[in-house]
């Protein structure tokens, strides 16, 4: 059996039922899914000031997974907080929603598009921490574009017909005016929007769960961890205030 925690690294627990029941949609019959957020952390993950407060917290509970008995950890978020941390500390196999996610739509075509999302005002901040991510990934040549549907992460569900609509209009823009030939939605709260976008447009759509959980579970499966050449291992016994 393959046990994966999933941890929301953000103090609401609004998307741990619903990211459950997509991952069992899509799991390995030997998987078993365990999703938790964080205790404390900001609510949702707009900017960068929100990723650096959610990291600590994130990582430590991304630190207990080993002792859990979880074969490999998600971090669920497209910001991939504390990942490269996680990754140093574990011997395990962590992965994150927009590094899978990149790197799968790489694979797909010779340019992606990202749709992601946040409030009006904070449209340039989050289009600038994707390209942050993408220069991090050494996949920004890769990017055509990134957009937003301008709606808070928060909103996100009561705003779902308007969301799907945005995602479809931006969508659209990407592949028409940007060349894009893949599309990636930016956010891990963006569930159930895909479909339209995929069917009408006719391009591969990379839901971030999905992606980073058959990520995770390959990796399980092949025996596979971070390289700790590149993600080495913590000095062990060295003061740290906590």
């Amino acid at each position: 059996m393959k046990r994966i925690k999933v941890v929301v690294p953000v103090s609401s627990d609004m998307w741990n039922d619903s990211v459950k029941r997509l991952m069992d949609d899509y799991k390995d019959a030997d998987t078993l899914i365990r999703v938790v957020n964080i205790a404390k952390g900001p609510e949702s993950l707009e900017c960068t000031y929100d990723e650096v407060m959610a990291e600590m917290f994130a990582l430590q509970e991304v630190e207990k997974a080993p002792k859990e008995g979880f074969h490999g950890v998600i971090i669920y978020c497209s910001s991939d907080p504390g990942l490269r941390a996680a990754k140093e500390k574990l011997n395990i196999p962590v992965v994150g929603l927009g590094e899978s996610s990149y790197h799968l739509a790489s694979m797909l075509g010779s340019s992606f598009s990202v749709i992601t999302v946040g409030p009006p005002d904070l449209v340039a901040t989050q289009c600038r921490r994707v390209r942050d991510h993408l220069k991090v990934y050494a996949l920004e040549h890769k990017c055509a574009s990134v957009r937003s549907v301008a709606i808070p992460v928060m909103d996100l569900e009561k705003e779902k017909t308007k969301q799907e609509q945005r995602v479809f209009a931006e969508s659209t823009k990407a592949i028409e005016e940007d060349n894009a030939d893949t599309i990636v939605l930016g956010c891990g709260g963006m569930l159930g929007v895909a479909e339209r976008v995929s069917k009408e447009l006719a391009v591969p759509v990379i839901i971030p769960a999905i992606a980073a959980l058959k990520m995770c579970e390959s990796l399980i499966g092949m025996g596979l961890v971070q390289s700790k050449r590149c993600f080495g291992t913590p000095p062990a016994g060295k003061k740290r205030i906590m």
